[in-house]
Formats: C-alpha cells, structure tokens, sequence
C-alpha cells in the first residue's frame, strides 16, 4: 500500500490521464483540452477569460495557450473581445463543440465511474469530504472561491 500523499496523487492523476487520453483518441482531444472544455461548458457562454482557466487550474501562461491554440484550430473554441476590457479574450465554445457536449459528459461520468466503483455511496462521499477538507487547508479563501462550481457561486 502507498502511503506516502504525493505520490499516491500522482499516479491517480497519470492512470487517469491514460484512462481520459484512450477514451478522448476518437475525438482528437487530450485529456487537458477536455478538462478546459468541461470548465467552459460549465460556465456561462464567454464569461472566462485565459487568465481565468490558468488560474482555475492552476497551470502556466503557456500552457493554457497552446491548449486554447489547439481547440481553437480544431473549430471547438472561440475568442471575442471583452466588452469591458479591450485587450482582454472571452473564450467560448463554438456550435461544434456544444454538439459534442453530451458525448464529453458521457466521458466525464465513465472516468468518474471508474473510482465509484471501489468506493460504496458513503465512503464515496466520506472520501469527497477528506478531499475538500485538504484542499480547504492548503488554498486561501480567494483561492477557494476559484474552484466553486458554479451552484455553489449562485447562492
């Protein structure tokens, strides 16, 4: 058994990344540009901006750059110039991509189920509470309020 945290996350993180990466191959999208994805189906059309998902996950400039470039060239994204900030992008998804929505949902809930299945509902939920309660100690509440979903955001 591992016991040690990091390490124990991480190769979650990597099985899960494989699992996501041969289940997206059909569609020509990896398991980062999912994850952005899902983000902008979550939210109100062309309410993100790039700095928005860098800081939703947490990853660089760069990175989300080329995600965006490569969703973009695949006709599954699209910019628009911020009505309250001239040198700012809202991104959204474009008509191809809202056609592909229920399929990615469909994805979302097979990795998902993946984990369920070794938990019961309660231990399911147990461990979901653990989860939130690390998360709470390591992020500030400005941080926190990131990574609400968006029900939560409404209340």
């Amino acid at each position: 058994m591992i016991e040690n945290y990091s390490i124990a996350i991480r190769l979650l993180n990597i099985q899960n990344d494989k699992i996501a990466n041969a289940m997206l191959a059909p569609y020509g999208l990896s398991h980062a540009q999912f994850k952005v994805l899902n983000l902008l189906y979550a939210r109100p059309a062309f309410s993100l901006r790039q700095v928005d998902i860098e800081d939703f996950f947490q990853i660089s400039n760069p990175t989300v750059t080329g995600i965006l470039r490569s969703l973009e060239k695949k006709g599954l994204i699209e910019r628009k110039t911020n009505p309250d900030d001239s040198r700012s992008k809202l991104i959204g998804t474009t008509e191809k991509a809202e056609t592909m929505r229920e399929d990615m949902q469909g994805i979302e809930q097979a990795l998902s189920a993946r984990i369920d299945s070794v938990f019961t509902a309660e231990e399911r939920d147990r461990f979901f509470e653990y989860l939130n309660r690390i998360i709470e100690s390591q992020l500030s509440a400005e941080e926190l309020y990131k990574y609400r979903e968006p029900e939560e955001m409404k209340k």
